[in-house]
């Protein structure tokens, strides 16, 4: 679209962006996720002190021009005209929380913000409507609930930002996010609703049914109308009873589950625009209500206007269209520097086919179809990606050296990564989208319909974060990140070998397990029920069996692992529950899942690993996550057991840092007993437990050091008294002797959080051993359970920070021992503080060595550090290197 030729409304639609909030929601969910806050005259304030901070984080990151919060009017609405059952189960909110839906109304109109709240319709109704208008007049739209309905309102121009956890995690669906998740284009949601049902609003479903079964039944007939339509065609004689038995229920649950999408909107677009509050106003309403660190952050905005924003234009792109264009433009690159992006179309590169490349060269923006079935036009492009002397500016490098990987091209020349530099400059703020980034750091707001337009200012973004960056940082990306990231490009696209039949045969024992102990439950609680429903299994464990009451949540008694952890010695059901829900997400998550993950072209799994995502700078694992497999469950050991080296030519090795989070620790803190304990090779538990018991080491039995192996790492993460009490089985008073004990046997590591917690109040962040940077601005809050939380990060990041920094310099270190050897042996997972290698046969026992010393020498710190080496043929069965 040429901009110039836009009529003014065009230019109003192109640049406007609707946040649409769902109050009650939002609401419940900080109530509930923050510890209850009141004022010096009694108000509760918890609920909208987190709804604020959760509010403010998004508007930051969104940038919207428009605002909406809706509510619902009252807790009845048209569907229980429909079904007066509708959201019947569902206890009144308590006392403390109900005063606060008043109190945030008033407080969103001091800030100019506009809400809306209609009768005999809820907030998802209002939001559903003004969603559908948007939607219809291709404005950009950004719901935020935590209700799943809202999924169904996901189109191209509407994206749902669905709360997961407390008031900080939000998981980002877009059409392709619903699909993935759910096996269902977003209205396909309906139908998932109205089969499975949903106990929180008590919509009844088709009883039996749950998320698996719904799934594959839409697969195969897309819709509950041509399910039912073609109900004689389902094999399975049970589900088809049941689905007639139960149509007329499923058809109105449908109903049910159906947002209104058409209703009347009472406001206009204009009506919604951000405005500017009184600032002077709203201070002194925050300051009644003691949200002092949000008075601190209270500051004039830029004004949003529905006027075009000319911050942003867009840019004539050159299409290439032949091979003799494209040779001729890809030599004018010589030298040069380029900004590049690839149009691939899944989030994952192994599994992906590069559309176009957009490249931008003396700030013009050119563009290539790439036809996978051109080997001319690859073979024109390897000679400019594979040309050092070309600079690339790019965002992920990593996904795009994945996909170049595949096509042959081994990418040099990375000048700049602005997802790795803004990671470094900030890593709390999520940086995987490029066009967040450019608003933030340049204000540049580009559609989401038009992203490669973002490629004209790669290389402006990554000069203005590097200007923000202090020389350790920018060592950090230079010397750590950047580098890294090719390495794990590689590690991706090498992939890890699975056994698929294996895997099936696992999954059906794992059935039968599941089975077994379904059937043992229902004998034990005397009926059959679902056991996958949190309702109704606390009906069987509190008022049929009359177990005692743990824990209550919004919706009733809990069911969580904590509480059948407190009720395990109370009943014997509870072992058997555990069982079935350990074996059901196992079978769910490896033993199923990671056979549609081997990927056909190579046989193998391809995890991505996510380089900026957690804030101590560790790597994550996702698609699948192979981080977090248990090991010490039987059923976990044998899914690690499907993962195999290559029969009769090579063997998997494992090397494993010993505890080097508490390597770490005694680096920094220099605590004298600490560094002089791991000098010696005396093991730090046993040694613990000598100091804390005050006992000979050789009077340490195992009981001793199981203890004082929690106090050790528990001191990490800024254990308490009551979480070690809980951890280790002892009375509240006897862990406090031993958190005491310990710093006064440790006495580096008392002044060491003394210190850690002073420099962060004055600084606001704290740093690794390589300076990666931590900010916390929670730091210095008034309220004391958030400072606490604040205080722990402050404790546990420099030191988890740092384990992570020593094994990326490892990693590093070996990968570039490999190469200079030429081996062919290959670095395949890092799980936390291993690392997983294919090593041919004829290699082990020259590579083994190079890895152990690679490890035990990537950083020098005032101890030693220490490898266990283990080999096996395949991930789980694994023995000491030494002792073959």
């Amino acid at each position: 679209m040429n901009i110039e030729n836009m009529s003014a409304e065009d230019k109003k639609v192109q640049n406007t962006k609707l946040l649409l909030v769902d109050g009650n929601s939002l609401l419940f969910r900080a109530f509930y996720a923050l510890p209850l806050l009141k004022t010096k005259a009694g108000v509760y304030t918890n609920g909208v002190y987190g709804f604020l901070t959760m509010y403010n984080r998004i508007m930051e990151q969104e940038q919207p021009t428009h605002i909406l919060v809706a509510f619902d009017k009252s807790r009845r609405s048209f569907r229980n005209d429909i079904y007066p059952e509708y959201k019947g189960h569902r206890s009144s909110p308590p006392e403390e929380l109900i005063g606060q839906f008043a109190l945030l109304r008033e407080v969103l109109t001091k800030m100019a913000i506009a809400w809306l709240e209609i009768d005999g319709f809820e907030a998802d109704d209002i939001i559903g409507s003004y969603s559908a208008m948007s939607h219809n007049e291709q404005i950009e739209c950004i719901i935020v609930t935590g209700d799943n309905d809202s999924l169904q309102l996901v189109s191209p121009f509407v994206t749902v930002l669905m709360t997961k956890k407390g008031i900080t995690t939000v998981d980002r669906y877009t059409p392709h996010e619903v699909k993935e998740k759910w096996g269902v284009e977003p209205e396909g949601m309906i139908d998932i609703k109205a089969l499975m049902g949903d106990t929180s609003d008590n919509i009844p479903g088709v009883p039996g049914i749950g998320p698996k079964t719904a799934m594959k039944l839409l697969s195969d007939y897309h819709s509950v109308g041509n399910l039912y339509d073609n109900l004689e065609q389902i094999s399975n004689k049970n589900l088809r009873a049941k689905l007639l038995e139960y149509k007329e229920q499923a058809l109105l649950s449908y109903k049910l589950a159906t947002i209104d999408k058409e209703m009347e909107l009472p406001l206009a677009l204009d009506k919604l625009k951000r405005m500017e509050p009184d600032y002077e106003e709203l201070k002194n309403s925050f300051l009644e209500l003691e949200f002092n660190s949000l008075v601190n952050k209270l500051k004039p905005q830029k004004k949003f206007e529905i006027e075009f924003l000319d911050t942003f234009e867009e840019q004539e792109v050159i299409l290439l269209a032949s091979i003799t264009d494209i040779q001729h433009f890809c030599k004018s690159c010589q030298d040069q520097a380029i900004g590049i992006f690839l149009d691939f179309n899944k989030i994952h590169p192994m599994w992906s086919c590069p559309n176009a490349a957009y490249i931008e060269l003396q700030e013009k923006l050119h563009k290539i179809d790439l036809n996978e079935n051109d080997p001319e036009i690859w073979r024109t492009l390897k000679i400019m990606l594979e040309d050092p002397g070309v600079k690339k500016y790019t965002h992920n490098a990593k996904a795009l050296q994945v996909l170049l990987l595949r096509k042959g091209i081994d990418l040099k020349g990375i000048a700049g990564d602005s997802l790795l530099l803004a990671y470094v400059n900030d890593p709390a703020l999520n940086g995987d989208d490029l066009l967040v980034l450019l608003n933030h750091y340049l204000s540049i707001d580009i559609p989401k319909t038009n992203t490669a337009q973002a490629v004209q200012f790669m290389r402006e973004l990554h000069e203005h974060i590097d200007d923000l960056n202090g020389e350790d940082q920018k060592k950090l990306y230079i010397e750590v990140e950047l580098p890294l990231s090719a390495v794990l490009a590689k590690m991706e696209f090498i992939g890890i070998r699975a056994d698929r039949e294996e895997l099936a045969n696992l999954s059906a024992v794992m059935e039968e397990k599941i089975s077994h102990s379904q059937k043992d439950i229902f004998e034990i609680a005397g009926k059959n029920f679902n056991i996958n429903s949190t309702r109704q299994l606390g009906e069987v464990l509190f008022d049929d069996l009359g177990l005692r009451k743990v824990k209550k949540t919004k919706t009733g008694y809990s069911t969580g692992a904590e509480v059948l952890e407190q009720l395990y010695d109370d009943h014997e059901i509870i072992k058997y529950i555990i069982d079935y829900r350990q074996i059901s997400k196992l079978k769910s998550t490896y033993a199923d899942a990671l056979q549609a993950m081997i990927n056909p072209e190579t046989g193998r799994i391809h995890t991505i690993f996510k380089q900026a995502q957690t804030a101590t700078g560790r790597l994550s694992s996702i698609e699948p996550n192979l981080q977090n497999i248990p090991i010490r469950t039987e059923e976990g050991r044998k899914i690690r057991s499907t993962f195999k080296a290559l029969p009769n030519s090579s063997v998997f090795l494992s090397a494993d840092y010993s505890q080097i989070d508490l390597r770490a620790l005694a680096h920094i803190s220099q605590d004298e007993v600490l560094i002089e304990t791991f000098q010696a090779g005396i093991d730090i538990h046993t040694r613990t437990a000598a100091e804390i018991f005050n006992i000979p080491l050789d009077q340490v039995n195992a009981e001793y050091r199981r203890r004082a192996k929690a106090v050790n790492f528990g001191i990490i993460y800024g254990i308490s008294d009551f979480g070690l009490a809980r951890d280790t089985g002892v009375k509240r008073n006897e862990a406090k002797k031993y958190i005491e004990n310990y710093l006064n046997s440790y006495p580096g590591v008392q002044n060491y959080m003394d210190d850690i917690v002073k420099f962060a109040k004055k600084n606001g962040y704290v740093e690794t051993i390589l300076k990666r940077r931590r900010y916390l601005p929670d730091i210095n809050e008034r309220n004391k359970t958030v400072q606490a939380f604040a205080q722990r990060m402050a404790l546990n990041t420099p030191i988890q920070g740092s384990s992570a920094d020593i094994i990326k310099l490892a990693m590093l270190s070996i990968d570039e021992s490999l190469r200079e050897a030429k081996l062919n042996t290959k670095m395949l997972l890092q799980v936390h503080d291993d690392l997983l290698f294919e090593v041919p046969l004829e290699e082990l026992n020259l590579v083994a060595p190079i890895i152990k010393e690679e490890m035990e020498n990537a950083c020098k710190l005032l101890v030693p550090l220490e490898v266990n080496i283990k080999v096996g043929p395949n991930w789980n069965d694994m023995h000491d290197w030494n002792s073959i």
